[in-house]
């Protein structure tokens, strides 16, 4: 039998909330290719460098949609490419989750002013969003 479950507004903020709350004064690690399969997967691609939320991380969530404040940026990048993917980090080396990273014309999950990465130059987040589906 197909499933038909589906969130109200009310379930997909506070699902939302519940998820960004969390993310308080965690980091963003942000890696050159594509993501793991998944948060339990071992890292990979290159750690171009590491930026950190700050407290609280996000705005209370509208319509299952979280927006980012703002994000401390990284002004000694680790190493030279192109950002591909970020994994968030909250307790050490543990993701809680990830994303794929790039320009606007990426259409990516994380959006940086330039995905293209010098090392010790400056990683800046411009934006980033998280959205709880309606099902």
């Amino acid at each position: 039998m197909a499933s038909d479950y589906k969130l109200s507004t009310g379930a997909r903020d506070r699902g939302c909330d519940g998820i960004v709350d969390g993310l308080d004064a965690g980091t963003i690690a942000i890696r050159t290719g594509a993501p793991p399969a998944t948060p339990a997967t071992a890292d990979s691609g290159t750690l171009l460098g590491t930026c950190t939320f700050g407290t609280p991380a996000f705005g209370a969530s509208t319509t299952g949609t979280a927006t980012a404040n703002s994000i401390t940026s990284d002004t000694n990048a680790d190493a030279s490419g192109d950002a591909g993917h970020f994994r968030i980090l909250i307790s050490g080396p543990t993701c809680d989750s990830q994303g794929t990273a790039g320009n606007a014309g990426d259409t990516p999950d994380m959006t940086f002013d330039n995905k293209t990465i010098v090392a010790t130059g400056t990683i800046a987040i411009s934006s980033m969003t998280i959205t709880v589906p309606v099902q």
